[in-house]
C-alpha cells in the first residue's frame, strides 16, 4: 500500500508493472462487457438466462446463428481475458515459482493461447463424438448451454478478479468456486435433459468425461507440473 511521508506519497511498495497491466485488462474486459450489453443486450441476456430458463434456451435455440453474431464475438474475448487473469492471480499466490519465470503479459498471452487451443481441440472432439453418436442436430443446443455456462462463470470470475486485485483477498476464489460448481451441476443436468434419445447413458458418460472432466484435469496437472 502507498504511504504518506511528510506529506509526500511513497509508491515504492507498489508493483507498478503487474498492477497496471492487471488494471488495463480489467478495464478492457469491462469495456467489452459494456459494449456487448449496449449493442446486443437482448441476446446477451438470453445467453445468460438459457442455463436456467427453458424459455430463454428455446428462444435462443430457435433463432440460431448465435455463434456468428456480434454478441458472441464480444463475449468470447471477455471470457478469455477473465480466465487468463484468474489463472494469473491464482498462480501468483499458489504457484509462485512458475509465475516468476515469465512476465505478466507473457503469462497472459500464454494463457489466452492455451484457452484458444483448448477450445479448438474441444470443438474437434465434440464434432467427432456427435458424429459418432449420430446426433449432429443436438450439437448446437449443447454448444449454447456450454457457452452460457462459460459466460456466467466469467461474470463471477470477473467480480473475483476485481476483489482479489485490489484487496489481495485470494480466498474469495473459494466462494467463486462454490458458485461455479453449482453452475456446472446445472449445466450437466441440462446436457442430460437435452441429449438425444439415441444416446444411451454410457455414451453420455463418455461425452461428459471427454469434454468436461478430462480438459480440467489436464489443466490442473499441467499447472502443478509447471509449478514444480
Amino acid at each position: 500500500m502507498k504511504k504518506i511521508d511528510d506529506g509526500i506519497f511513497d509508491f515504492t511498495t507498489l508493483s507498478y508493472v503487474d498492477n497496471n497491466w492487471a488494471t488495463l485488462l480489467i478495464v478492457v474486459a469491462l469495456l467489452l462487457l459494456s459494449i456487448n450489453a449496449v449493442l446486443y443486450r437482448r441476446k446477451l441476456v438470453l445467453c445468460l438466462q438459457c442455463l436456467y430458463s427453458k424459455r430463454a434456451f428455446s428462444q435462443l435455440s430457435k433463432e440460431g446463428k448465435f455463434f456468428s453474431e456480434g454478441v458472441f464475438m464480444l463475449s468470447w474475448p471477455f471470457v478469455m481475458l477473465v480466465f487468463a487473469l484468474s489463472v494469473k492471480q491464482i498462480c501468483s499466490y499458489f504457484i509462485p515459482a512458475f509465475d516468476q519465470q515469465v512476465n505478466f503479459m507473457q503469462f497472459i498471452g500464454i494463457t489466452c493461447l492455451s484457452v484458444i487451443a483448448l477450445f479448438i481441440l474441444k470443438q474437434i472432439v465434440d464434432f467427432l463424438l456427435f458424429g459418432l453418436f449420430e446426433c449432429e442436430e443436438e450439437r448446437y443446443n449443447f454448444h449454447i448451454v456450454g457457452f452460457s455456462f462459460l459466460l456466467n462463470s466469467s461474470l463471477i470470475l470477473f467480480l473475483t478478479n476485481i476483489v482479489v486485485q485490489y484487496t489481495n483477498f485470494i480466498n474469495f476464489y473459494l466462494f467463486s468456486a462454490l458458485i461455479i460448481s453449482g453452475l456446472f451441476a446445472i449445466k450437466v443436468y441440462k446436457d442430460f435433459i437435452f441429449k438425444s434419445r439415441r444416446v444411451n447413458l454410457f455414451q453420455f458418460f463418455m461425452y461428459f468425461c471427454t469434454l468436461e472432466i478430462l480438459p480440467c484435469a489436464l489443466i490442473v496437472k499441467l499447472l502443478f507440473l509447471l509449478g514444480n
